[in-house]
């Protein structure tokens, strides 16, 4: 009886984020950050806070990201867009395990069960790589991760590693259109191509451990 009611609970509580996201967070990169420049001093920890509820809100990650560097520029912008993606990750890793433990992969499908059992067996190298590719939605990785047996240590090295290139790409875009000068143009280009040439050198080592899958978003 405990069991349904948590079950209960927890998807009321997705249902109503949801129709709060959709309803009221239907928000572009710029809205987010007027926002969030409108707390002044306390821009930075507004922002914080609020990428790390970003999962609970099922708000895009990259808006916030893009948000992160019109709001806060090419130097601070992707160290605080960086320690909000991880705290986000973390803390939404920790809630899901609370509630869910280790969930058997029976009760998955064959796409999402492949995922949370090599989660299992390769750990750190895998989530890097679920991270770092472009075609695996951030908030599942974290759910199936949560769910699996790996420990806490080995997810979170595994995410701060694989959400780096990113955290940068995306913020720096954000700070190239608050900064429409050619050397911050020319420098978002290249960290942008250098950030998306990285998923194909992760899909050979992926294809060399026979651990590449094709899955839909």
């Amino acid at each position: 009886m405990v069991t349904i009611w948590r079950i209960v609970l927890v998807v009321t509580v997705l249902a109503a984020l949801y129709y709060i996201n959709q309803e009221y967070l239907n928000l572009d990169p710029e809205q987010v950050q007027s926002f969030v420049l409108s707390f002044g001093l306390l821009a930075p920890f507004i922002f914080l806070i609020a990428f790390t509820l970003r999962p609970f809100l099922l708000f895009p990650a990259s808006i916030m990201a893009v948000a992160g560097g019109l709001a806060f520029g090419p130097l601070f912008g992707p160290l605080i867009t960086y320690a909000g993606s991880l705290s986000g990750a973390v803390v939404s890793f920790l809630l899901i395990r609370k509630i869910g433990g280790f969930k058997k992969m029976s009760s998955h499908g064959d796409k999402r069960k492949m995922i949370q059992k090599r989660i299992q067996e390769n750990g750190f190298f895998y989530i890097t790589s679920l991270r770092i590719l472009p075609v695996f939605n951030f908030d599942l990785i974290t759910y199936l991760a949560a769910l699996s047996r790996v420990d806490f240590k080995t997810y979170v090295f595994a995410t701060m590693t694989g959400i780096l290139p990113g955290s940068i790409a995306f913020t720096m875009i954000g700070a190239s259109i608050a900064d429409l000068t050619p050397g911050m143009i020319i420098t978002t280009v290249l960290l942008f191509a250098a950030a998306m040439a990285i998923p194909f050198f992760v899909r050979r080592k992926l294809q060399q451990k026979n651990l590449d899958i094709e899955m839909e978003k």
